[in-house]
């Protein structure tokens, strides 16, 4: 698929069009990523996701500021025109998301994740629908009181896609993050898991609006059909994943090399994810029943001596090197973002009602657990609450919503969402969890560069 650019260089004395191929632009993509990486790494020193996405913003608010102070030259009209052509959501939710999640899942403690399953399992699915509601109640009330026009419909689907804690973001948080086993298992586990939920919901919600139409009138949607196709999109996903795996570490066993057993894991993680695709099932939750299977210890007998290292080594500079893609793009779709004073009021209202509605959830299921006789200790409310880190998955769902009077409201809200959690609330989350007494201080710190 060609992608072409119509730009005024009169700079270069270029005037025509200019047409990237997806190597070329994939070059673009990784050049200007790897640089960005290496300015972090020598100035700004900061994790890896944090840092890019910083870096994303301040190039798209330079490029801002440059074709203000002189439009004459384009800069802007070609930057906007490279920027509309990266099909964020199409490389977020069909090509990223299942080698970051395989990769995450690899390295999740099951044995503690099995321990804290009930938590994992309420927040991931009753504390995903609750929290959707309130967020949506209250993106809705506070449009209304900024005089901006929102229908209910479409503010549940804001709800749903903002809703989801970031399996990337999180994961990219606990790994610099060193937090207790049991409660980093659990924000594992409930991000790798609750992101098939919200899509699920995101899907149904946002076809309900869709057909609700501009005035937020009641659309048709079989609630009974509806959950039907999600227990199989989601136990289907979830089956497809676990056969794959098993398959594979089978295979694995079979042979003692581990340059193969690299290969399997990679092709396993692409295979699940592209049938589970095309048969209609949760190829998220494919993905991370697979990587728990194969970073088990089961699997890691079977594999050769030196195999585990390999595999580890190969997955980590995957998950790093995508992480480092993603969020700088998310920074780079931030060119797009209509500005103004109302704009940035709801930016920031909207952090704050997600915190709010996340702390609701978890103190109404700490509650029930509590009769159920499960104590959860108060102060755990508010580190789960901090914890609940959204990222790229969301802005992949806002710009895969259609065109319509209120998509640019709720791209300003999500991304002041995004940003509030990426800068603020991982970058933070690991002296709560020292203060709180679930985190140690790092012993070995990671080389930042």
């Amino acid at each position: 698929m060609a992608v072409e650019f119509n730009s005024h260089l009169s700079v270069c004395g270029y005037r025509g069009a200019m047409t990237l191929d997806p190597f070329e632009m994939t070059a673009l993509i990784l050049a200007a990523t790897t640089l960005a990486s290496w300015i972090n790494a020598r100035t700004l020193k900061l994790p890896v996701a944090v840092g890019l996405l910083v870096f994303g913003l301040l190039l798209s608010a330079c490029v801002g500021l440059a074709d203000l102070a002189m439009p004459g030259l384009g800069i802007g009209a070609l930057f906007g025109s490279i920027e509309q052509q990266i099909d964020f959501p199409y490389l977020v939710l069909n090509i990223l998301l299942a080698y970051l999640l395989f990769a995450g899942a690899m390295n999740v403690n099951v044995a503690a994740l099995i321990g804290r399953g009930w938590a994992v399992g309420a927040l991931a699915l009753i504390g995903t629908v609750i929290t959707t509601i309130l967020i949506a109640l209250a993106f809705w009330s506070s449009c209304r009181l900024l005089g901006i026009e929102m229908p209910l419909s479409w503010a549940l689907v804001f709800g749903a896609l903002i809703t989801p804690t970031d399996p990337i973001a999180v994961l990219a948080m606990t790994k610099r993050t060193d937090l207790e086993p049991g409660l980093q298992a659990q924000l594992e586990g409930e991000a790798l898991f609750n992101d098939g939920v919200a899509v699920v919901l995101f899907k149904a919600l946002l076809a309900y609006a869709a057909g609700a139409g501009a005035g937020g009138a009641a659309g048709h949607m079989d609630l009974a059909l509806l959950a039907e196709h999600a227990a199989i999109e989601a136990v289907g996903g979830i089956a497809l994943g676990l056969v794959v795996a098993v398959v594979a570490v089978w295979i694995m066993g079979a042979v003692d090399d581990w340059i193969t057993e690299t290969l399997i894991t990679f092709a396993s993680a692409t295979l699940v994810y592209a049938v589970a695709l095309n048969l209609g099932l949760s190829g998220p939750l494919g993905v991370v029943a697979a990587g728990l299977v194969m970073g088990s210890d089961w699997s890691e007998r079977a594999m050769a001596p030196r195999a585990t290292a390999y595999i580890h080594s190969f997955w980590h500079v995957i998950d790093e090197g995508m992480n480092a893609v993603l969020f700088f793009l998310v920074g780079i779709k931030a060119f797009s973002l209509q500005l103004s004073p109302v704009a940035l009021v709801l930016m920031a209202s909207a952090a704050a009602m997600v915190l709010a509605a996340r702390w609701i959830t978890v103190s109404a299921l700490g509650a029930g657990l509590m009769l159920a006789g499960k104590k959860l200790p108060l102060k755990l409310y508010n580190v789960l609450t901090w914890a609940g880190v959204r990222g790229g998955l969301s802005i992949a769902l806002v710009l895969s919503i259609p065109d319509f009077p209120g998509r640019q409201t709720i791209f300003a809200a999500a991304l002041g969402v995004v940003v509030f959690s990426i800068v603020v609330q991982s970058m933070t989350m690991e002296a709560l969890a020292l203060r709180t007494g679930y985190g140690s201080a790092k012993a070995d710190p990671e080389p930042t560069h």
